[in-house]
């Protein structure tokens, strides 16, 4: 069936995606193309089956003793996907999950992904299959949601692939972001959650949004929920608006899962059979220019002078012209940042404590490498984690930054944004 669009996504008063206000467009079968950005991966759900290259329809089998209750129930009708859990269904994995229900797809499938339970084994043996792992994107969904009430909750949720070991406890690509995660029992609420589990960089306490949707009625009428991934943000839209913003971000390729569950931490369900939800598609956009993080120079706002790396001394220098090594990238690790040169890789740190500060290849994980970046009236000063009373600066008496004790933004502290 073909799907009817009345307006093309606006984002963040129509500047996202560089569209300066709802347009109407014809019928299609296919996602509409977006100024800047190119179509990456999309599912129309048209039906008549679930296309099987780009999705699994067994939730987390890994966890669950019998893989085969972990199987989706679902349909297409009327060119949507219909998720939804059935009086008789059984519950996924009793073992771990007790008496929690789920209908999903996944499009992945890997062991000892999300690791909710803290296991210390597996309980089925997965092949790892990937239908879309991506990093970075505008990330859409239009749906409408359950009217059961009771106990249970739609959800559209991302997960780390942990990529850099098969090994959960020693992963750092743990993250998950709840996109989604409406309880049946407040209809009219987005519900938004992230949380790093072992990823040092990205939320270490759950971060939780919920709120009334600005406008609509979710249960009754179909709506659009985005998510714009960049490094360092993840940007979260409703209806092309955006509703709600969190300052740090993954950066390592995440999995999709859709899916709808009873109970699970939402309440106890409810005798309403079934309990279902509507997907209408999902999209994912990729920016043109890519990615990349900008490279900048740092030039101190009182002396003019620029953060320059000499790599015959130990210490970061202050020079009055840049040169080949006045270059920097700002890495955003959770809530702060690494500051790279980008010719030699190094970080500037502050590790030994010398009255200057230090470049070298120290792991991103010290806390020494990592600053909080603060803007003030279009200036910014950059303050230590782990000497929060210490922040760059420039003295005119030393040609090299100086490791300042910081009591508040100064001449000297500030840098030009």
């Amino acid at each position: 069936m073909k799907k009817r669009w009345s307006r093309l996504l606006t984002i963040g008063a129509g500047v996202l995606l560089g569209l300066g206000s709802a347009q109407a467009v014809k019928a299609a079968d296919e996602a509409p193309a977006k100024p800047g950005y190119t179509l990456d991966f999309d599912d129309e759900f048209n039906g008549p089956t679930l296309d099987k290259s780009k999705w699994t329809d067994y939730y987390l089998p890994h966890w669950t003793a019998d893989p085969e209750t972990a199987k989706a129930n679902y349909r297409f009708e009327d060119g949507k996907l219909i998720e939804y859990i059935a009086k008789d269904q059984k519950p996924w994995s009793p073992t771990l999950d007790g008496t929690v229900k789920s209908s999903a797809i996944m499009s992945f499938n890997k062991n000892w992904i999300h690791n909710f339970s803290g296991n210390s084994q597996i309980l089925s043996n997965q092949k790892e299959w990937q239908g879309y792992v991506t990093k970075y994107g505008y990330f859409e969904i239009r749906a409408k949601l359950s009217d059961v009430g009771g106990g249970g909750h739609q959800a559209w949720w991302m997960v780390g692939m942990q990529d850099d070991t098969n090994d959960w406890f020693n992963s750092k690509q743990t993250a998950e972001i709840d996109v989604l995660e409406t309880f049946f029992r407040r209809q009219n609420t987005w519900r938004i959650a992230a949380f790093g589990w072992n990823d040092p960089f990205f939320e270490n306490q759950w971060e939780l949004f919920e709120d009334p949707v600005p406008e609509g009625n979710p249960t009754k009428e179909y709506h659009t929920y985005g998510l714009d991934w960049e490094p360092g943000s993840l940007k979260f839209y409703y209806d092309g608006k955006l509703y709600k913003q969190i300052n740090q971000a993954p950066d390592y390729p995440m999995g999709t899962i859709l899916n709808i569950y009873t109970d699970a931490g939402s309440g106890k369900g409810n005798d309403i059979f079934p309990k279902s939800w509507s997907i209408d598609y999902f999209r994912v956009y990729k920016k043109n220019g890519g990615y990349d993080l900008p490279k900048t120079t740092l030039q101190n706002s009182a002396s003019k002078k620029y953060v320059t790396l000499d790599p015959n001394s130990a210490a970061v220098q202050v020079t009055s012209e840049p040169t080949e090594y006045s270059t920097w990238q700002l890495v955003p690790k959770g809530r702060y940042f690494l500051i790279q040169n980008v010719a030699t890789k190094e970080l500037l740190h502050i590790e030994d404590m010398k009255d200057y500060v230090e470049h070298g290849k120290v792991p991103a994980t010290h806390w020494s490498a990592q600053w909080q970046k603060i803007t003030k009236d279009n200036q910014i000063y950059f303050v230590n984690r782990w000497q929060p009373n210490k922040t760059l600066a420039v003295d005119s008496t030393s040609s090299n930054l100086q490791n300042k004790d910081f009591t508040s933004p100064t001449a000297d502290n500030l840098w030009n944004n």
